[in-house]
């Protein structure tokens, strides 16, 4: 047994051996502490069956099929998704604003279907009537939930093309239009 002879050591030195933590010793000991936690979850949109994206979106295709070259009534058509018809699921978002691109091939705001040098001009609406144009890159309100509430709402997409005195030049026509959602 160590003993202190020193009166000094005695009685700090002595003490403070014997009152060694078991850290100290090479034993371990518990460490506690607070981990902080937290997230912030904001109100937003996704497109439906587009669980991550938030670009590079595929939103389906508008095809007016295959028509005679001369046509007497405009050809019409409407989007499809994938899945069917293009959907928004919102949560805290009352309405949202959708805004079309005019497309590669545009001449001004026209859009313009194109086959080589050939152009085929075409509109596009988001109403069936054709009352409601997506007008060059103005973005047109849509309403999803007027109390902010989870929400899902179809997003149409309308086409018209007008037929044209003499026709148009026979062949395959395409065009790929940006279309934003923003909130």
């Amino acid at each position: 047994m160590h003993r202190c002879t020193n009166r000094k050591l005695r009685r700090t030195g002595c003490a403070a051996a014997l009152m060694l933590p078991v850290a100290a010793l090479g034993q371990s000991a518990p460490t506690t502490g607070v981990l902080h936690v937290t997230a912030t979850i904001a109100s937003g949109c996704r497109i439906a069956d587009q669980l991550r994206l938030t670009q590079g979106i595929d939103f389906g295709t508008l095809d007016f099929g295959a028509y005679p070259s001369i046509f007497a009534n405009a050809l019409t058509a409407q989007s499809h998704a994938a899945m069917g018809t293009l959907q928004l699921t919102c949560v805290g978002i009352v309405s949202a604003n959708v805004s079309i691109g005019t497309g590669l091939h545009a001449s001004g705001n026209q859009r313009q279907l194109a086959n080589g040098t050939h152009r085929v001009a075409y509109e596009l609406y988001a109403d069936s009537g054709f009352n409601l144009p997506f007008a060059g890159t103005t973005p047109r309100t849509v309403a999803v939930s007027p109390n902010g509430s989870v929400a899902t709402v179809n997003l149409p997409i309308y086409g018209r093309v007008q037929p044209m005195p003499g026709g148009y030049v026979p062949g395959s026509y395409q065009d790929d239009v940006q279309i934003t959602v923003s909130w």
